[in-house]
C-alpha cells in the first residue's frame, strides 16, 4: 500500500463495548524527523481521538471512547431536536454514550455486542434481527449495527478535519479484530467497512497482536529490560463480549532478537456480558417477589449490574443499590431493589470465571454453546483460567518446537476492561503458575498497560508506523491455517488440503501446480472450507483427515463458466490462494487445460435459505483481460465509429453474456478500464457518448464494491471537467444519464452540487 497518498494513518479498535480511535499525522512526519529526540518517538507522534457524540439530551460531547452501543428510538421516545449532531445523518438511530445510557432503560430498543454477533454461524448476520427478541418496530442487522459504529467515527473524524482531503475515507485505516474471528467474522467486517463508506486502503490487525504494538511503543528503547531472548509472552484480552489469547516468542534471529506469534486461541464468546448476566441472577434471587422478571426488566437488570460491577471494582465501593422500577399501576409497589456488594462481584469473579485449576484437574473443555437472554452461543465453560490453560496445554508442541521448552508464560499482557482490576490479574497469574507447579518467584511477570481501553486503538496506529518501516516490528501472519474439502474415489471419509499454512505472512501467494483435482463448470458448485487455529506442522498441498481439530466456514459457492457454449463439464484443475495485504484470504482455481483462472468467494448466508451469494458467477481472468483491452483498443482510435457503436455487443461477444447479466466484479473491471482511457472522451462526440453510456452503465448504482469510495474521488473529477461536446445533442443527453446512473456513490454535498448544476 502506498501511505505516501494518505495525510493520516488511523487506527481504530472496533470493541464489543467500547470503540476507540487513534491517528497519526503523517504528512508531518519529514518535518518532525529533524526535530525528534525523545527517548519514544513514536509515541510521541500518535495521538488519541476524542470522538464526539451524544452524552444527554441535545448534549454533544467529546469522549476518549465511543461505546458499542445503538438505540432505536420510538415515535414519542426523544424529541428529535434532542438528537441533532453537528453533521447530517440518514436516520434518526444513533450510537455513543447517550444511546448506552438511555438504552439500558429501555432496553428493547438497544442494541448491544453486534460484534459477537458476527461471529455466530447461527444467524444470519445480515437479516434484521437486532434488538434481538424485540418487536413492534424495524430492527437492523449484525453487519449494519457495526456500520453504524464506523460510519459515526467517520462522520465525526470528517467534521473534525473538515478537508475533504483529510476525510477519513481518503486515508488509511487500521481496523482491528480478534484474532480468533474466522474468515466469514473478517468478511462481514469488512461489509461493514464498504457500508460505512470506507475507502480501500483499509487493512485488518488482530486486537491481541495490537494490544502488543501498544506496549512495544511504549517500550521501544527498553523493551529488553522487560523481556529477553526465548521468553513466552502470552497476550490476554478478554473484553466486554470476547476472549482474545495469543503467544508471542522472541527469539534470535540472525545475529538479534525478533518478536513471533506462535499462535491464536480459538474464538470465545466470554467476557464481561457474561459475567453481567451472573450477578444479575445472584441480585434477582435477593429481590422479594415470587414471579420472574419480564425480558424487558431482565435486560435492565443485566446493564445496571455491568454499571455496579464497575462502580465496585474500579472505585472502590462495598455496595450499589440496584432498583427495577415497577409499571403501570404497581409504578410504586412493583418495584424491586436489592445491593450488589463487594463481595457477591468478588464470589463470582473468582469461583466461577477465575477459579484455580489444580495440576490432577482434567482440562477437556466442554465445546458445547449455551443460547443466552440476548440470543448469543456463549461458551458452556464460563471459568476463564481453565480456558486460558487449555489454550496453552494446546500450543505445547508449538512452545516446544520454538523455544524448547514448556507452554508457561515468562510474562502477561492483560487487555480488556474485564482484566482491568489488580485483583483479577493476580488471580490467572497464580492459577497458570500453580498448573505448572511454579514457585511463587517464577509466576508470570505483568507488562505495564495502563491503559486497556485504549491500547488497541493505539496499538492500530502504531502498527501502521511499523508498516511503513518505524519501530519494532512482530512477525504475524495468518492466525490460522485454512484447507478446503475434497472427495476422493472410493473413500467415505472426509478429506481436506491444506492450502493456507498458520503463520503465512501477509502479501504471501501459494500456488499448488503438483496437486491435481477436477471440478463441474457451468453449473453451480460448492467448495467446503475449514481452519484451524492450533494445528501444527500442516504444509499446504497435504492431504489430511477432517477430524474435531478443524472448524467448517462457510462455502466457496459459484458458478465457474468456461467455454462459450455453456455446456456442463468436468475440467482439470489446481488450486491457487492468496492471505491478501488487508488480512482477508483469497483462493483460485486455475485450468490445466487453458490460461483460464477463477477467483473463488465466500458464500456468508446460510446455503440452505437459497440466498445467492454476492457474486452470482465469476469470469475467468483473460477473459476480462480481453474484453478489457478491446475496449482500450476501440476508444483508442480517433476514427472508430463502427467499433464504439457495437463494443457492448463485442464484449457481450467475448464473454458469452448479455450485458444484463454481466456480475458486479465484471462491471467494476471495464469502469476501472474506461477511466484510464477517459482522455479519449476528446476525440469525437462519438466517443464521448459512448464512454459516458458504458462507464455510467457499469458503475451504476455509484455503489456496492469495496473501491467505489476510490472511483467515485476519479469521477468527481470528471463531473468537474465537465463535457467536452456540450454543443452536440448526444454527448448532452449522455452527460446526464451518466450522472443519475452515478449519484447514490457521492456524498450529499456534492449530489447537491449536481441538483443546483
Amino acid at each position: 500500500m502506498d501511505f505516501q497518498k494518505h495525510h493520516y494513518i488511523i487506527g481504530i479498535d472496533l470493541g464489543t463495548t467500547n470503540s476507540a480511535v487513534s491517528y497519526v499525522d503523517v504528512a508531518s512526519l519529514a518535518n518532525e524527523a529533524s526535530k525528534r529526540t525523545s527517548k519514544n518517538e513514536n509515541r510521541n507522534l500518535i495521538k488519541v481521538f476524542n470522538v464526539p457524540q451524544l452524552t444527554g439530551y441535545g448534549e454533544f460531547t467529546r469522549v476518549q471512547v465511543l461505546p458499542s452501543f445503538l438505540y432505536i428510538p420510538g415515535e414519542y421516545d426523544i424529541s428529535k431536536d434532542a438528537l441533532k449532531h453537528p453533521w447530517k445523518k440518514r436516520e434518526d438511530l444513533f450510537v455513543g454514550c447517550f444511546a448506552r445510557d438511555h438504552g439500558s432503560k429501555i432496553p428493547s430498543r438497544l442494541v448491544s455486542s453486534a460484534k459477537s454477533w458476527l461471529c455466530n454461524p447461527n444467524a444470519d448476520r445480515k437479516a434484521k434481527i437486532l434488538p434481538w427478541g424485540s418487536e413492534g418496530f424495524e430492527k437492523i442487522s449484525p453487519v449494519i449495527a457495526t456500520s453504524e459504529y464506523l460510519l459515526h467515527i467517520k462522520n465525526a473524524w470528517n467534521h473534525f478535519v473538515k478537508d475533504e482531503d483529510q476525510f477519513l475515507e481518503n486515508q488509511m485505516v487500521i481496523l482491528t479484530v480478534p484474532a480468533s474471528f474466522n474468515e466469514e467474522a473478517r468478511e462481514l467486517t469488512l461489509e461493514a467497512v464498504k457500508a460505512a463508506g470506507f475507502g480501500a486502503a483499509v487493512t485488518l490487525l488482530e486486537e491481541p497482536l495490537a494490544a502488543f504494538y501498544s506496549w512495544l511503543m511504549n517500550h521501544e528503547k527498553d523493551w529488553q529490560d522487560h523481556v529477553k531472548p526465548e521468553d513466552l509472552i502470552l497476550v490476554c484480552d478478554v473484553g466486554g463480549g470476547t476472549t482474545d489469547l495469543s503467544l508471542i516468542s522472541l527469539k534470535e534471529s540472525e545475529g538479534s532478537p525478533k518478536f513471533e506469534r506462535i499462535a491464536v486461541g480459538d474464538h470465545l464468546i466470554l467476557g464481561g456480558d457474561n459475567i453481567d448476566l451472573a450477578l444479575a441472577r445472584v441480585v434477582e434471587s435477593k429481590f422479594r417477589t415470587i414471579s420472574g422478571l419480564t425480558s424487558e426488566k431482565w435486560k435492565t437488570l443485566c446493564h445496571r449490574c455491568r454499571e455496579a460491577k464497575e462502580k465496585i471494582l474500579e472505585t472502590g465501593e462495598t455496595a450499589v443499590r440496584i432498583t427495577i422500577k415497577g409499571e403501570g399501576r404497581s409504578l410504586i409497589s412493583g418495584t424491586l431493589s436489592a445491593d450488589l456488594d463487594r463481595t457477591d462481584v468478588e464470589g463470582k469473579l473468582l469461583e466461577e470465571f477465575f477459579p484455580f485449576i489444580e495440576p490432577d484437574q482434567n482440562i477437556d473443555i466442554d465445546e458445547g454453546k449455551i443460547i443466552n437472554e440476548f440470543g448469543l452461543p456463549f461458551e458452556k465453560e464460563p471459568a476463564i483460567t481453565r480456558h486460558i490453560i487449555s489454550f496453552l496445554e494446546k500450543h505445547r508442541i508449538d512452545v516446544l518446537k520454538n523455544l524448547s521448552k514448556a507452554p508457561m508464560p515468562d510474562v502477561i499482557l492483560f487487555n480488556g476492561g474485564t482484566l482491568k482490576p489488580d485483583m483479577v490479574q493476580q488471580r490467572i497469574r497464580e492459577a497458570i503458575g500453580k498448573w505448572f507447579k511454579a514457585s511463587s518467584a517464577d509466576f508470570p511477570e505483568v507488562l505495564e498497560n495502563k491503559a486497556p481501553e485504549l491500547a488497541v486503538g493505539i496499538g492500530a496506529s502504531y502498527y501502521g508506523l511499523v508498516k511503513m518501516g518505524q519501530g519494532v516490528r512482530v512477525g504475524s501472519g495468518s492466525p490460522r491455517s485454512y484447507y478446503i474439502g475434497v472427495s476422493i474415489k472410493d473413500e467415505k471419509d472426509p478429506k481436506a488440503v491444506c492450502i493456507v499454512e498458520r503463520g503465512l505472512d501477509e502479501g504471501s501467494k501459494i500456488h499448488l501446480p503438483d496437486i491435481k483435482y477436477e471440478v463441474r463448470a457451468n453449473e453451480p458448485v460448492a467448495f467446503h472450507v475449514y481452519s484451524s487455529s492450533y494445528r501444527s506442522g500442516d504444509r499446504p498441498g497435504e492431504l489430511i483427515p477432517v477430524d474435531g481439530s478443524f472448524s467448517i466456514l462457510a462455502p466457496l459457492q459459484t458458478i465457474i463458466r468456461f467455454g462459450k457454449t455453456s455446456q456442463r463439464k468436468t475440467i482439470p484443475v489446481t488450486i491457487a490462494a492468496e492471505y491478501t495485504e488487508m488480512g482477508t484470504l483469497s483462493m483460485y482455481c486455475q485450468s490445466d487445460i487453458s490460461a483460464h483462472k477463477w477467483k473463488l468467494e465466500f458464500q456468508l448466508r446460510d446455503e440452505e435459505k437459497g440466498i445467492a451469494s454476492t457474486e452470482t458467477e465469476i469470469y475467468d481472468e483473460d477473459l476480462i483481460m480481453e474484453a478489457c483491452h478491446k475496449i482500450c483498443e476501440v476508444f483508442a482510435e480517433s476514427d472508430s465509429h463502427d467499433g464504439l457503436r457495437t463494443i457492448a455487443r463485442t464484449v457481450e461477444e467475448i464473454v458469452g453474456r448479455k450485458k444484463s447479466n454481466w456480475p458486479l466484479s465484471f462491471l467494476r473491471k471495464i469502469a476501472d478500464s474506461l477511466m484510464t482511457i477517459e482522455n479519449t472522451r476528446k476525440f469525437s462526440p462519438e466517443h464521448e457518448a459512448r464512454w459516458l453510456n458504458l462507464t455510467g452503465f457499469c458503475m451504476r448504482p455509484g455503489f456496492g464494491d469495496t473501491f467505489d469510495n476510490e472511483r467515485a474521488i476519479q469521477l468527481w473529477k470528471i463531473y468537474l471537467s465537465g463535457l467536452n461536446f456540450e454543443k452536440s445533442f448526444q454527448p448532452r443527453l449522455e452527460w446526464w444519464i451518466f450522472i443519475r446512473r452515478i449519484a447514490a456513490g457521492f456524498n450529499a454535498g456534492q449530489q447537491r452540487q449536481f441538483f443546483q448544476d
